[in-house]
């Protein structure tokens, strides 16, 4: 019987060589070979390269590209591994597998390594781009010209990427050589990175975001360096940085409560940049700000809240995180307001209300206001009555309106964020329009204190003048109350197709 087992045995083994055989004569002979040319301007160098054809993918030689780059290639056969050693780092691999990793970082090249005549094999178009990241030099590949081509770098300053940890952020910036570097603080929470000699594309980098907890990314180019700064939502945070090889990067660690507490707590999706999924709403007035009152005693902070819990649901159901800056009736002031969707990382703020005029108690409809330049008399007049709610405000806290920083980021937010405001408030006015019987003024602009510092898109719906007898009838009902919730809804699920289709 242990005769007649171990028989079996070997035969099985050699039906299994005799398998394995047949794969490889398969594979060698449905692999068409070719060459392609590769040349080094700057060394003046010239090569041809092997590459085979499998399933309409191109596979390069890894050990005949390693030869024409110059570095050190590691090729273990029998384990099935190897490694190029590169300027600025060291690429391994495994053979079938997809995956290689330099350093800490991992890079899926979709299709796997392969094994043909005594060499390892590359998708070519997936590997070139990991390598150029390892070289100091650009590295391309043309598909038309049938060639590889290594060109003097135009930029060494070549990418921003981050990572959320569990107490703060590790963000790196790539460089294709090593470069001196100093990184400052200021004092309204951007980290900017000096880099001595560095050349950056500043088109690539400006409005970078490669989580929440960056808010914006702003590159900028001079004669002996280049600057990079970028904003954090958290305020509180402290950093460390290095200058780290395989690959080449300045590693910034950044530790602070706000990235663990608040960012991904509100980052259902990994942290996307291209998804407009955190949505703050904010109920105006609360506690001792009753705002406006109505002709029958309506008040206006319990029509907002009440607005705002309805909005929260239609917009949760949609499959959007929704923090309301408050959830009973109690003051919050306004800079605690945008100081919530800041710190949160919303994607957008919105502030409702209900108007109220107290000259024209005929003065009926609803406005979505966005920030900006009051330019008209109903503009100057809601500004003012919403901006009102600061004398609730301590005295320390209405000097923060008035400081001359204010301006100064009050004009950054019009300009990075005005069209998409504009464009959320006219959304808003259309879907309001549509649904509700409340007669319609239009999308205006004003310079509300509310929504001044809030890093987002940001509008502020009057929903319709309280001070007006049939408008606050409107109000008290509890459908006109759904419709506009869910008109509000209907305008945000527009304006996120829109803007994530753009990006």
């Amino acid at each position: 019987m242990e005769t007649m087992n171990r028989m079996l045995l070997s035969q099985y083994k050699q039906m299994m060589k005799n398998l394995l055989l047949v794969c490889l004569l398969i594979v060698m002979s449905s692999s068409a070979q070719a060459d392609i040319s590769a040349s080094w301007n700057a060394k003046n160098q010239k090569a041809k390269i092997h590459t085979i054809e499998r399933d309409d993918i191109r596979y390069i030689s890894i050990s005949e590209l390693s030869e024409f780059l110059g570095s050190v290639h590691h090729l273990n056969i029998r384990r099935g591994i190897g490694s190029l050693e590169l300027i600025n780092g060291e690429l391994n691999y495994t053979l079938f597998s997809p995956y290689v990793t330099v350093g800490e970082k991992g890079y899926n090249l979709e299709h796997d390594i392969l094994f043909h005549r005594g060499d390892f094999y590359a998708p070519l178009v997936n590997i070139v781009p990991v390598i150029d990241r390892l070289i100091p030099d650009n590295l391309v590949y043309s598909a038309e010209g049938n060639a590889i081509n290594v060109y003097p770098a135009v930029y060494n300053i070549t990418d921003i990427t981050a990572q959320q940890k569990i107490n703060g952020l590790m963000a790196e910036i790539s460089l294709s050589e090593e470069l001196k570097y100093d990184i400052v603080k200021t004092d309204d929470y951007w980290l900017v990175v000096t880099i001595y000699q560095g050349k950056i594309d500043t088109a690539l980098f400006n409005g970078k975001r490669p989580v929440k907890a960056i808010y914006d990314t702003k590159a900028y180019q001079f004669d002996n360096s280049a600057q990079l700064s970028i904003r954090l939502r958290p305020k509180d945070f402290t950093f460390v940085s290095k200058l780290k090889d395989n690959p080449l990067r300045i590693q910034i660690t950044i530790k602070g409560e706000g990235f663990a507490d608040t960012v991904l707590a509100y980052s259902p999706n990994g942290g996307k940049s291209n998804e407009i999924d955190v949505i703050v709403v904010d109920p105006g007035h609360g506690g001792e700000d009753t705002g406006a009152i109505g002709p029958k005693g309506t008040q206006e902070k319990v029509i907002n809240l009440d607005i705002s819990k309805k909005l929260k649901k239609e917009l949760e159901d949609e499959g959007f995180t929704v923090i309301l800056t408050r959830d009973n009736d109690r003051f919050v002031s306004l800079a605690d307001r945008t100081q919530i969707a800041n710190e949160a990382g919303a994607d957008l703020f919105i502030s409702i209300h209900a108007n109220a005029s107290a000259t024209n108690k005929k003065a009926r409809g609803y406005i979505s206001f966005f920030l900006s330049d009051a330019k008209t008399d109903q503009a100057r007049a809601a500004a003012a009555l919403e901006n009102a709610s600061i004398r609730f405000e301590s005295t320390e806290k209405q000097k923060d309106y008035v400081s001359d920083i204010d301006f100064i980021i009050l004009d950054m937010v019009q300009s990075e964020f005005l069209k998409e405001s504009a464009d959320l408030a006219a959304m808003i006015e259309q879907n309001i329009d549509k649904q509700t019987k409340i007669n319609s003024r239009g999308v205006d602009q004003a310079g509300f204190f509310v929504l001044n510092k809030a890093y987002m898109p940001s509008v502020l719906v009057e929903s319709a003048f309280i001070s007006n007898k049939d408008d606050e009838k409107l109000l008290k009902s509890k459908k006109t109350r759904n419709n506009i919730a869910k008109s509000i809804r209907a305008a945000v699920v527009d304006f996120k197709k829109k803007y994530e289709a753009m990006k």
